[in-house]
C-alpha cells in the first residue's frame, strides 16, 4: 500500500539533520518514492510504500521526534492521479 505523510516541520535543522539518516535507510519492506518540499522547508509531503500505516508511523516517529508534527494517510490507488 501506499502512504502519504504530510510533515509540519517544526525545528527545520533538526529535521533535515534527522531526515537525511531515516530516509536513506529504511527497514526491509519500506521503500520512499518521493520527496516534496516546500519552498520555505516548513513543510514536506513523502510517499512511502509499505504493508501498513502503522509501520511506517513506528519507524519514523522515533527517528523524527522533537522535529515535526506528521499526519499520515493511505493513498486511495482508484483515485489517485499521476
Amino acid at each position: 500500500m501506499f502512504i502519504a505523510i504530510e510533515h509540519e516541520i517544526t525545528d527545520p535543522e533538526l529535521f533535515w539533520q534527522k531526515a537525511s539518516g531515516a530516509m536513506s535507510h529504511p527497514p526491509a519492506g519500506m521503500r520512499l518514492h518521493s520527496t516534496m518540499v516546500s519552498e520555505h522547508q516548513k513543510m514536506c509531503q513523502c510517499m512511502w510504500e509499505a504493508e501498513s500505516i502503522d509501520i511506517v508511523r513506528e519507524f519514523l516517529e522515533p527517528e523524527l521526534a522533537n522535529s515535526c508534527v506528521n499526519t499520515y494517510y493511505q493513498i486511495d490507488p482508484d483515485k489517485a492521479i499521476g
